[in-house]
């Protein structure tokens, strides 16, 4: 894909109205299986239960829409909202502990749950939380012992916004925070045709793609973004169309699929979930 294609694919999507991008975030598994609780449990709670989800959604038996989030989620009681952090780890260490990297996973959750940034993500409100997201952003990185920008924390940060979206929360300021870039991210630069580049390249591609979006749009974020690509990313032609037009694309979602090349040709490596 030239760099004049690049833009066309920039100019469709500009034209999104709000409507789609929004659906574009509430349509995945993920919302749905966590919106529950964002009605049942202190929104802290919540907030710092989809965060910890986020930062273990890598190497995922399976895609994470079939093999991670309707597995997970449902181990853990909706009705019950526990009353420490700790209490996460009862139904959460099985889980992890049969997952691959299991020992890697298991410490990361119990890293994350005695972390100071996890507590304060649990005793914060929906408005603490948007004022200080991304200071949330920086704080989580160093409290994981990675840097902010490598995807599974950039991905956690996602799962913090859309806690903050179901709540009606939407001030948070998310420009900083990059896409997380995984192997889908990876398939959707080359079925579009573009070379590939280093992952600090990849993420800046995709921040300037946003920055366009934003310019006829600006409350669409790299949530929306991001969520996006992942959806569309090992979609075949005809099943991208299929998926824009739910979503109310019209004939957006016709002149979209035309631009990218059948998953089949892209090496099948390519296509994994988040890693």
């Amino acid at each position: 894909m030239s760099a004049d294609q690049l833009d066309e694919f920039v100019k469709i999507l500009s034209q999104f109205p709000v409507t789609i991008w929004n659906a574009i975030v509430t349509g995945g598994v993920g919302w749905k299986l966590m919106k529950p609780f964002s009605k049942q449990w202190e929104f802290g709670h919540f907030a710092a239960l989809f965060t910890m989800l986020g930062l273990n959604d890598y190497q995922t038996k399976g895609k994470a829409e079939t093999g991670y989030w309707p597995k997970v989620v449902p181990l853990i009681p909706c009705h019950s909202d526990p009353k420490e952090p700790s209490e996460l780890l009862h139904y959460l260490e099985p889980f992890y502990s049969r997952e691959r990297m299991a020992k890697d996973k298991v410490n990361r959750l119990k890293r994350f749950l005695a972390s100071d940034i996890c507590h304060e993500i649990w005793v914060g409100d929906s408005l603490s939380i948007s004022a200080n997201f991304e200071k949330i952003w920086r704080a989580l990185g160093h409290a994981m012992g990675q840097s902010p920008s490598k995807k599974t924390i950039s991905f956690a940060m996602k799962c913090l916004a859309r806690s903050l979206l179901m709540v009606n929360q939407s001030t948070f300021e998310y420009y900083a925070i990059p896409v997380p870039v995984d192997s889908r991210i990876r398939t959707v630069s080359q079925r579009l045709g573009l070379p590939n580049v280093s992952e600090s390249s990849e993420r800046e591609r995709w921040r300037q793609v946003l920055i366009q979006i934003q310019d006829s749009n600006p409350k669409v974020t790299m949530v929306h973004l991001d969520s996006l690509l992942w959806q569309i990313g090992t979609l075949s032609p005809q099943q991208m169309q299929e998926h824009l037009m739910q979503l109310g694309a019209g004939a957006l979602a016709g002149r979209i699929s035309e631009m990218f090349s059948p998953i089949f040709s892209i090496p099948s490596s390519r296509r994994r979930c988040r890693i």
